[in-house]
């Protein structure tokens, strides 16, 4: 269960670390 919990929680990280990435990337090349 814990284990679980923690893998969701990294691939909320990566995710949301993805989308941070795209939209500085988007913002700097604007």
């Amino acid at each position: 269960m814990q284990h679980d919990l923690k893998f969701a929680l990294l691939v909320t990280a990566a995710v949301f670390a993805v989308i941070l990435g795209f939209g500085i990337t988007a913002v700097m090349t604007a």
